[in-house]
């Protein structure tokens, strides 16, 4: 069902429910007050005729009673009985009309001063009539011809009503229902148009604070992250075709050689260790991609233990100084704090042990006089390990791009690399809940800064 039709039935089901409780308790109400008003008619006819009875000496129960049928106003099949003290009856105004009144509904009525009921299609009330020598008791019925036809009336009138309104809220229900989710069809019609070709393309914005409002800026962000992926895919199968191509067309181009003609073995053996080399450079490769991989699908987190960052930068250094000679690495950690609790962390130590290692073999790599400097803090609850060097820095155009597998600034072009480092790195310090920040001033140095939550 589209929203469009379910806003109209949902609205005509709760105007019609609105509805058709008002109406009921207009009908109903309406209904009581016929009925109270007939009482209050029999109340004053009984009266009337009661003060006549006792009070006007001249008129007797004969008179009265012409006096009834002489009456504009008297009611269909009414008839007045009034009993005396002793409860026989002394008067009754119309002799073809009669309900059936035992000594025990009089008594009734003394007890309890006035009493209303139904006996066939009459109602009846009656009441207490006070005087000098006692209270008499005078009942009055008629049949409530009027109310009944008033209610029928009320009746037809509000089921008419109610139809009308309940056509005008299907009609107009579906009209401001269709105004509601225009927006949405209009968002519909421009997604369909999206392309992959056209990844450019945004939703044009709606002025207006509501919902849908919300949800086209929400999509032109997603369409954002979807084109830089598509951007970061085109990247990074261009860099991969490029790394594996290089070791590719090498090893073609020394083996074609080696066939144009006969030649001496150290030839041969010249040539086949130069294809080993490129051989295993595509086995590097090959095994960094894995590693990559592997660092961004497994869940190292369930096997973490608390272990010292401090004792990490130390491992990381002492591997970097003895796999590179002329690398040195300066650490500062003055500035620790007296509970070395606060130097403790969950992790995974030989995941944390490589990023460091990357990161000050970077630094050394690309500094002139291959030296890094590495300092360890603690901030606002904060671990901050900064890993900085001298050098040409990083252009600021290449920033956003920097951890992106296989991207080389063209700083880094002439050192040997395959532009993995730095993804392994993020995506380790990421593992970790913490994050990884990089600021370089071109032509003077390049910091990198690391910081996890105590």
């Amino acid at each position: 069902m589209q929203i469009r039709s379910r806003l109209t039935y949902q609205f005509t089901y709760l105007v019609s429910a609105i509805l058709f409780v008002s109406y009921l308790i207009i009908y109903l109400f309406s209904q009581q007050n016929y009925q109270d008003k007939f009482y209050d008619r029999l109340r004053q006819k009984a009266n009337t005729a009661a003060e006549l009875l006792i009070n006007v000496k001249q008129v007797d129960s004969k008179l009265l009673r012409i006096i009834d049928r002489a009456n504009r106003d008297i009611l269909y099949r009414e008839n007045i009985i009034a009993y005396d003290t002793c409860n026989e009856r002394i008067y009754r105004s119309n002799d073809s009309i009669s309900f059936h009144i035992d000594v025990e509904r009089v008594k009734e009525v003394r007890k309890k001063k006035e009493i209303t009921y139904h006996t066939g299609d009459l109602e009846v009330l009656g009441t207490v009539f006070a005087t000098p020598e006692g209270r008499i008791v005078v009942f009055a019925g008629a049949v409530d011809q009027y109310s009944a036809e008033n209610a029928r009336d009320l009746k037809n009138i509000l089921i008419a009503l109610f139809l009308l309104f309940i056509f005008i809220v299907i009609i107009s229900g579906w009209f401001f229902a269709g105004r509601a989710v225009n927006p949405i069809s209009e968002v519909i019609k421009q997604v369909d148009q999206l392309s992959p070709k056209r990844l450019e393309q945004r939703l044009e914005p709606i002025d207006s604070q509501d919902e849908i409002s919300k949800m086209v800026t929400t999509i032109n962000r997603l369409l954002e992250r979807i084109e830089n992926a598509f951007k970061l895919q085109k990247t990074f199968i261009s860099n991969v075709s490029h790394e594996l191509k290089n070791p590719l067309t090498k090893i073609s181009s020394q083996l074609e050689v080696s066939l144009l003609k006969e030649r001496g073995n150290e030839d041969y053996k010249s040539t086949i260790s130069s294809v080993l080399e490129d051989t295993q450079e595509l086995s590097a490769i090959t095994e960094s991609l894995l590693e990559l991989n592997k660092i961004s699908i497994s869940d190292y987190q369930l096997g973490f233990q608390v272990h010292r960052i401090d004792e990490i930068l130390w491992d990381a250094r002492s591997m970097t100084q003895k796999l590179h000679e002329g690398y040195k690495v300066h650490m500062d950690l003055k500035e620790l704090p007296e509970n070395e609790e606060l130097l403790e962390i969950r992790s995974d130590d030989k995941l944390l042990f490589t990023a460091f290692k990357n990161l000050m073999e970077n630094a050394c790599k690309f500094s002139p006089n291959k030296v890094a400097y590495v300092c360890l803090t603690i901030e606002n609850q904060q671990l901050k390990i900064e890993i900085k060097n001298e050098g040409k820095g990083i252009p600021a155009s290449d920033i956003p791009y920097i951890f992106q597998p296989f991207f080389r600034s063209e700083n880094t072009a002439a050192s040997k690399g395959y532009g993995i480092g730095l993804s392994l790195v993020e995506r380790i310090i990421q593992i970790h809940n913490g994050i990884i920040q990089v600021q370089s001033e071109p032509n003077a140095w390049t910091n990198f800064t690391v910081i996890f939550n105590c």
